[in-house]
């Protein structure tokens, strides 16, 4: 814990200083940035401030459009750079006197035919004015007669007239929005969403010098006849505020001044200058501001704020991760904010090393922790068995010492009455001293296997003889408490190369394990089979059967099943790991097949050899 906590405030350390150092480079990074960021606008601001006096006409960039002022007049360029003009065109327009007599009878009379008439003969008259009024109201009377043909052709012809002007709106407009107005009319869909898409577009693209109200109400009468929301070009919308702002401040405005604007449909930068009676601006909007940023690499994030503190270009900037440049100080119509946004890599070269060094550290010491703690459970598993295996082992060593003092003394003091006592007393003498015999030689072998010293005598052996011979002993020896054996052997011989004394001792410890656990199926049963590779000898029981999580630990030494603890059965945990000793000094395998409550299978598997002995 003091290793792992001392190296985690180390690498702390280190991270929060390496961390200093990135926002100091970042910063520095900032900074640069936006020294040239302002430069790059300076530069761009005195190009638009050189449009003003320029005798011949200058390069006028994307998004800019120069607007010269007089006291009756406005003039663009380049041509169509608004949608509407804060004053009407000069153009001359028909009075209502060279129509009077048509619309008495068009209005008071109500001879729609006979006012057709006449201003069918206007339309003739070499003023474009006055023709392009009479064909205006011809139009209308036509619509009046139901005559959509005829009105068609009216405004065919208006539109011809495309410098003219009608009650100050130019003709072709009024031609144009006609048209529309005589397909809605006759219910001509298709002919009326195409007439309305060109007025769109025309409209949109600024092709006629219109009030706002006028481009309002044209723009939306479009929309609605297309049955979607109105589309305008942005940046021109803001260049048309911007000059209403010019033309209703042209008074009270200084000489010469720029500044930066925020405008309902966004911001503007327009500079200006005035020349006796006119007032020569340049006017750049939203895209020609936005583009002012791309200098910047990609992965820093440019913002433009005014005099108040309101974005122009760009979101609000976080003011501890950006660099500044105040307009007062860098000259510029707004205040320059330069940041990162989140997209440039935090991990330098030197962290990464630096991780990967803690990241190797942090390993060895883990996996000197974690062998450690195994190293110490195992010495306290291995501490808890021998203990267990201690108790045992003087559990199965005290019974038969208790019945041979018994028996002992009774001997020495005569106190057995007969003859038949006695002699059943030294047959219980007997057996009490081969079962502590038969303790004393596993505990020997026991140890010889575990420290290497058991040297095997193998030599060629009738495998079913020294089954038989060995489950037949021990069927003497349980036959008293009801137990049998069964034995299943192949009608030919099989031969193996082995120790018959440690072979035998294997199969004693199996039969002995598959008696102790069978409590309620007095029956055990030892299968000999012969294979194409191997020899297997199975011993099986119906007994208390071994859970699957304790199969894999029942060869260990001193381990014993947990049942077996519960119920009290005798045993001291060296029997299956004496076992698996054996079987793996003769070349074989040992494997064990087991279900809870429907008893276990062990089988010993062994290779053959060939011949007679």
């Amino acid at each position: 814990m003091l290793s792992g906590g001392a190296l985690g405030w180390l690498f702390w350390l280190l991270l929060q200083q390496d961390a200093a150092l990135d926002v100091q480079r970042r910063q520095d990074m900032l900074e640069q940035a936006a020294d040239r960021a302002a430069a790059a606008m300076q530069r761009s601001v005195s190009e638009l401030q050189s449009m003003l006096g320029a005798d011949a006409d200058p390069h006028i960039p994307a998004g800019v459009a120069i607007v010269s002022m007089a006291a009756d007049d406005v003039r663009v360029r380049p041509e169509r750079a608004l949608l509407y003009y804060p004053t009407r065109s000069t153009t001359a327009t028909a009075t209502g006197e060279p129509f009077g007599a048509g619309e008495r009878l068009e209005f008071g009379k109500r001879d729609l035919r006979a006012a057709a008439a006449f201003y069918r003969a206007l339309t003739s008259r070499g003023d474009a004015a006055v023709r392009a009024g009479a064909l205006a109201r011809l139009a209308r009377v036509r619509r009046k007669l139901a005559d959509a043909s005829g009105a068609l052709e009216s405004y065919d012809a208006l539109a011809a007239l495309e410098h003219a002007t009608i009650d100050g709106l130019p003709a072709d407009l009024v031609a144009r929005v006609g048209r529309a107005s005589v397909f809605a009319d006759a219910n001509r869909n298709t002919e009326l969403l195409r007439e309305a898409a060109v007025l769109q577009r025309e409209l949109t693209a600024g092709r006629w010098r219109l009030l706002d109200a006028e481009y309002d109400f044209y723009s939306g009468q479009a929309s609605a006849w297309l049955g979607s929301k109105r589309v305008d070009d942005p940046d021109a919308r803001v260049r048309s505020e911007a000059t209403a702002w010019l033309w209703t401040n042209r008074g009270s405005i200084p000489a010469a001044e720029h500044r930066s604007l925020t405008l309902p449909s966004g911001p503007a930068f327009v500079t200006w200058q005035i020349a006796g009676d006119r007032v020569v601006t340049v006017i750049a909007g939203p895209a020609f501001l936005s583009g002012l940023c791309v200098s910047l690499p990609a992965n820093l994030r440019c913002t433009l704020t005014d005099s108040d503190g309101r974005s122009l270009i760009g979101v609000a900037p976080v003011a501890r991760a950006s660099a500044v440049r105040m307009a007062a100080a860098s000259g510029l119509p707004w205040s320059l904010y330069v940041s990162s946004d989140g997209t440039a890599a935090v991990s330098s070269p030197r962290r990464r090393l630096l991780m990967l060094v803690f990241a190797v550290v942090a390993v060895v010491l883990v996996a000197g922790w974690y062998f450690i703690l195994r190293a110490i459970s195992r010495e306290l598993r291995v501490a808890r068995l021998q203990n267990d295996f201690v108790a045992a082992v003087s559990h199965e060593f005290r019974s038969p010492l208790t019945s041979l003092s018994h028996i002992a003394e009774m001997l020495a003091a005569d106190r057995l009455p007969s003859e038949s006592d006695r002699r059943e007393s030294f047959q219980l003498l007997v057996c009490e001293t081969d079962r502590l015999r038969r303790l004393i030689e596993g505990l020997l072998d026991f140890g010889r296997f575990q420290t290497g010293a058991a040297a095997l005598r193998l030599e060629l052996l009738d495998a079913a003889q020294l089954v038989r011979s060995t489950a037949g002993e021990f069927r003497d020896r349980v036959a008293r408490e009801g137990y049998s054996i069964e034995i299943n052997e192949p009608a030919s011989k099989v031969y193996v190369h082995a120790d018959r004394e440690a072979l035998s001792r294997a199969l004693l410890n199996l039969l002995d394990n598959a008696v102790k656990y069978s409590p309620d199926c007095r029956t055990v049963w030892v299968d000999l089979t012969r294979g194409n590779d191997d020899v297997s000898i199975v011993v099986r029981d119906q007994g208390l059967g071994i859970p699957v999580h304790e199969q894999r630990e029942i060869f260990e030494r001193f381990v014993r099943g947990a049942d077996s603890k519960a119920r009290r059965i005798k045993g001291t945990g060296i029997g299956l790991a004496m076992v698996r000793d054996i079987v793996t000094a003769h070349g074989g395998e040992v494997h064990v097949a087991s279900e809870p409550g429907r008893g276990s299978r062990f089988t010993v598997v062994l290779h053959p050899a060939g011949g007679t002995p």
